[in-house]
C-alpha cells in the first residue's frame, strides 16, 4: 500500500493544536474529528466561491467574477494594448489576507502561504475544467516586498505553472 499525499502537512496551526490538545485520548482524535466538531458546514461551503471561483470572459480574456468591473476592465484593456496576459495577470490578483479582513485571531504567516499554494491547486483544476482550450499559469506568490501571498491566473501555458 502506498499513501498519496495531496497536501503537504500543515504548518502554524494553532487553534486546531489547541482544541486537539483538550482532549484525553489525543491519538483518537484528528482533523476530521476537528471539523466534524468545530465547523459549520455553510463556512465550508462558502469557501467553495474562493476554492471555485465565477468567472467572466471578456475580449478573450478570463477574469475572476468578484473581481470584475467593466469600466477597470476597458482601462486596463486600453493601457496594456489589449495584452489579455498582463490584464489577467493584474484584476485576478488576490490578496490572501483580504479574504480574511474580518479574522479576529491572530494566524501565522505560513497559515496564510498554505492558503495560497491551496488555492492555487483549485484554481488550476477548475480553470481546466471550465476553460479546456485555454492554458493559464497560476501563481501563488509570498515576498517581504507584498501584502502578504497573492494569487492570481493568467493564460500562458500549462508547461510553466
Amino acid at each position: 500500500m502506498k499513501k498519496i499525499y495531496s497536501t503537504d502537512e500543515f504548518k502554524g496551526l494553532r487553534r486546531y493544536p489547541a482544541w486537539r490538545d483538550s482532549w484525553e485520548n489525543k491519538d483518537a482524535i484528528d482533523i476530521f474529528s476537528y471539523i466534524s466538531n468545530v465547523c459549520n458546514p455553510e463556512d465550508v461551503l462558502l469557501f467553495c466561491k474562493i476554492l471555485f471561483p465565477d468567472f467572466i470572459e471578456e475580449k478573450n480574456a478570463i477574469i475572476l467574477a468578484r473581481n470584475f468591473d467593466a469600466a477597470s476592465f476597458d482601462v486596463w484593456f486600453s493601457q496594456l494594448d489589449g495584452d489579455v496576459a498582463e490584464v489577467e495577470r493584474i484584476l485576478n490578483h488576490t490578496h490572501v489576507y483580504d479574504i480574511f479582513s474580518g479574522c479576529p485571531d491572530d494566524v501565522e504567516e505560513l497559515v496564510f502561504e498554505q492558503l495560497s499554494e491551496a488555492i492555487a491547486v483549485s484554481w488550476r483544476l477548475i480553470l481546466r475544467d471550465k476553460f479546456p482550450s485555454k492554458d493559464f499559469i497560476v501563481e501563488a506568490t509570498s515576498s517581504e516586498q507584498q501584502y502578504g501571498p497573492i494569487v492570481t491566473f493568467f493564460q500562458g501555458g500549462r508547461g510553466d505553472d
